[in-house]
Protein backbone atom coordinates (compact mmCIF):
# COMPACT_ATOMS: atom_id res chain seq x y z
CA UNK A 1 0.00 0.00 0.00
CA UNK A 2 1.13 3.56 -0.71
CA UNK A 3 1.29 6.20 1.87
CA UNK A 4 -1.73 8.12 -0.06
CA UNK A 5 -3.75 5.17 1.01
CA UNK A 6 -4.30 6.73 4.52
CA UNK A 7 -5.05 10.35 3.52
CA UNK A 8 -8.16 11.20 1.26
CA UNK A 9 -8.27 12.19 -2.24
CA UNK A 10 -8.61 16.00 -2.95
CA UNK A 11 -11.00 17.17 -4.71
CA UNK A 12 -8.94 18.07 -7.52
CA UNK A 13 -7.60 14.80 -7.90
CA UNK A 14 -11.16 13.02 -7.62
CA UNK A 15 -12.79 14.79 -10.48
CA UNK A 16 -9.18 14.26 -12.48
CA UNK A 17 -9.37 10.78 -11.75
CA UNK A 18 -13.17 10.57 -12.36
CA UNK A 19 -12.92 12.61 -16.20
CA UNK A 20 -11.95 9.60 -17.74
CA UNK A 21 -14.59 6.88 -19.03
CA UNK A 22 -11.69 4.19 -19.18
CA UNK A 23 -10.75 4.88 -15.36
CA UNK A 24 -14.63 5.10 -14.50
CA UNK A 25 -15.02 1.67 -15.84
CA UNK A 26 -12.03 0.43 -14.37
CA UNK A 27 -13.25 1.89 -10.77
CA UNK A 28 -16.88 0.12 -11.63
CA UNK A 29 -15.82 -3.13 -12.24
CA UNK A 30 -13.38 -3.27 -9.04
CA UNK A 31 -16.87 -2.27 -7.13
CA UNK A 32 -18.64 -4.26 -8.60
CA UNK A 33 -16.50 -7.25 -6.64
CA UNK A 34 -14.18 -8.61 -9.29
CA UNK A 35 -11.43 -7.50 -7.47
CA UNK A 36 -8.64 -8.15 -7.92
CA UNK A 37 -9.51 -8.15 -11.94
CA UNK A 38 -6.42 -8.85 -14.66
CA UNK A 39 -5.29 -6.64 -16.47
CA UNK A 40 -6.02 -8.58 -19.62
CA UNK A 41 -9.51 -9.78 -18.90
CA UNK A 42 -9.75 -5.91 -18.18
CA UNK A 43 -9.22 -4.57 -21.10
CA UNK A 44 -11.35 -7.40 -23.04
CA UNK A 45 -14.41 -6.26 -21.50
CA UNK A 46 -13.44 -2.64 -22.12
CA UNK A 47 -12.61 -2.92 -25.44
CA UNK A 48 -15.58 -4.89 -26.04
CA UNK A 49 -17.99 -2.14 -24.51
CA UNK A 50 -16.27 0.51 -26.58
CA UNK A 51 -16.72 -1.20 -29.65
CA UNK A 52 -20.13 -2.45 -28.97
CA UNK A 53 -19.34 -6.61 -29.97
CA UNK A 54 -18.63 -9.31 -27.52
CA UNK A 55 -15.06 -10.35 -26.18
CA UNK A 56 -14.74 -12.66 -28.28
CA UNK A 57 -15.79 -10.92 -31.31
CA UNK A 58 -12.76 -8.32 -30.80
CA UNK A 59 -9.78 -8.07 -33.05
CA UNK A 60 -6.77 -8.31 -31.50
CA UNK A 61 -5.88 -4.71 -32.66
CA UNK A 62 -8.56 -3.72 -30.87
CA UNK A 63 -7.68 -5.91 -28.00
CA UNK A 64 -4.41 -4.67 -27.93
CA UNK A 65 -5.34 -0.47 -28.40
CA UNK A 66 -7.37 -0.32 -25.08
CA UNK A 67 -4.73 -2.79 -23.15
CA UNK A 68 -1.98 -0.50 -23.68
CA UNK A 69 -4.55 2.41 -22.85
CA UNK A 70 -4.93 1.01 -19.54
CA UNK A 71 -1.13 -0.47 -19.29
CA UNK A 72 0.50 3.10 -20.12
CA UNK A 73 -2.19 5.23 -18.71
CA UNK A 74 -4.92 5.17 -16.89
CA UNK A 75 -3.58 2.29 -14.43
CA UNK A 76 -0.38 4.39 -13.76
CA UNK A 77 -2.30 7.16 -12.55
CA UNK A 78 -4.92 5.50 -10.46
CA UNK A 79 -1.63 3.63 -8.69
CA UNK A 80 -0.02 6.96 -8.06
CA UNK A 81 -3.58 8.16 -6.66
CA UNK A 82 -3.64 5.40 -4.50
CA UNK A 83 -6.88 4.40 -5.89
CA UNK A 84 -5.89 0.66 -6.76
CA UNK A 85 -2.70 -1.23 -6.56
CA UNK A 86 -1.16 -3.03 -9.57
CA UNK A 87 0.86 -6.29 -9.26
CA UNK A 88 2.83 -5.97 -12.53
CA UNK A 89 4.01 -9.74 -11.92
CA UNK A 90 0.92 -11.02 -11.88
CA UNK A 91 -0.74 -8.71 -14.18
CA UNK A 92 -3.66 -7.66 -11.68
CA UNK A 93 -5.39 -4.73 -10.19
CA UNK A 94 -6.94 -4.37 -6.91
CA UNK A 95 -8.98 -1.63 -5.21
CA UNK A 96 -8.46 0.46 -1.99
CA UNK A 97 -10.76 2.23 0.17
CA UNK A 98 -10.47 5.12 -1.89
CA UNK A 99 -12.64 3.55 -4.77
CA UNK A 100 -15.74 4.33 -2.46
CA UNK A 101 -14.26 7.51 -1.67
CA UNK A 102 -14.37 8.80 -5.58
CA UNK A 103 -17.81 6.96 -6.17
CA UNK A 104 -19.37 8.97 -2.93
CA UNK A 105 -19.37 12.24 -5.45
CA UNK A 106 -22.04 10.13 -7.30
CA UNK A 107 -24.36 9.51 -4.10
CA UNK A 108 -27.48 11.19 -3.89
CA UNK A 109 -28.85 10.68 -0.57
CA UNK A 110 -32.17 9.66 -0.43
CA UNK A 111 -35.55 11.97 1.01
CA UNK A 112 -35.10 11.91 4.23
CA UNK A 113 -38.41 11.15 6.41
CA UNK A 114 -39.61 14.40 8.29
CA UNK A 115 -38.00 12.82 11.26
CA UNK A 116 -38.66 16.20 13.48
CA UNK A 117 -42.78 16.12 12.31
CA UNK A 118 -42.60 12.21 13.64
CA UNK A 119 -40.84 13.32 16.79
CA UNK A 120 -43.45 16.23 17.31
CA UNK A 121 -46.52 14.44 16.55
CA UNK A 122 -45.37 11.94 19.17
CA UNK A 123 -44.69 14.64 22.00
CA UNK A 124 -48.07 16.41 21.31
CA UNK A 125 -50.00 12.99 21.37
CA UNK A 126 -47.80 12.52 25.05
CA UNK A 127 -48.93 16.09 26.12
CA UNK A 128 -52.36 15.95 25.30
CA UNK A 129 -52.68 12.55 27.06
CA UNK A 130 -50.70 13.51 29.87
CA UNK A 131 -53.15 16.83 30.03
CA UNK A 132 -55.79 14.49 29.86
CA UNK A 133 -55.32 11.98 32.57
CA UNK A 134 -53.78 14.77 35.09
CA UNK A 135 -57.17 16.46 34.89
CA UNK A 136 -59.37 13.61 34.93
CA UNK A 137 -61.07 13.41 38.21
CA UNK A 138 -60.11 10.52 39.99
CA UNK A 139 -57.15 9.67 37.42
CA UNK A 140 -58.28 7.10 34.59
CA UNK A 141 -54.84 6.16 35.10
CA UNK A 142 -51.84 6.54 36.62
CA UNK A 143 -49.77 8.91 34.77
CA UNK A 144 -46.57 6.45 35.16
CA UNK A 145 -48.47 4.26 32.77
CA UNK A 146 -48.91 7.04 30.08
CA UNK A 147 -45.19 8.07 30.44
CA UNK A 148 -43.40 5.16 30.61
CA UNK A 149 -44.69 3.66 26.90
CA UNK A 150 -44.23 7.17 25.40
CA UNK A 151 -40.31 6.82 26.62
CA UNK A 152 -40.22 3.57 25.16
CA UNK A 153 -41.89 4.92 21.36
CA UNK A 154 -39.21 7.69 21.90
CA UNK A 155 -36.57 5.62 22.36
CA UNK A 156 -37.73 2.84 19.75
CA UNK A 157 -38.05 5.87 17.53
CA UNK A 158 -34.78 7.01 17.82
CA UNK A 159 -32.71 4.07 17.68
CA UNK A 160 -34.87 3.52 13.86
CA UNK A 161 -33.82 6.94 13.00
CA UNK A 162 -29.88 6.51 14.19
CA UNK A 163 -30.10 3.05 12.06
CA UNK A 164 -32.03 4.77 9.33
CA UNK A 165 -29.36 7.67 9.09
CA UNK A 166 -26.16 5.14 9.22
CA UNK A 167 -27.54 2.91 6.84
CA UNK A 168 -27.58 5.52 3.97
CA UNK A 169 -24.85 7.50 4.84
CA UNK A 170 -23.07 3.97 4.63
CA UNK A 171 -24.65 3.45 0.93
CA UNK A 172 -21.95 5.29 -1.48
CA UNK A 173 -22.59 5.27 -5.02
CA UNK A 174 -21.30 3.66 -7.93
CA UNK A 175 -19.15 4.87 -10.18
CA UNK A 176 -21.12 5.93 -13.59
CA UNK A 177 -19.68 4.27 -16.72
CA UNK A 178 -21.01 5.83 -19.81
CA UNK A 179 -24.53 4.68 -21.24
CA UNK A 180 -26.16 4.39 -17.57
Amino acid sequence: MSDTDNTTLSQDVAFDLLSNARRRFVLRQLQEGQDPIELGGLAGALAAKENGVSVEKLTAQQRKRTYVSLYQTHIPKLVEAGVIEYDRDAGVVSSTDHVDELAAYFHTPPEMPPWALVYGSIAAVGVLVMLVVSVSDPPIISATYVGVPFFLVFAALSLLHYKYVTEHHRNGGLVPVDEE
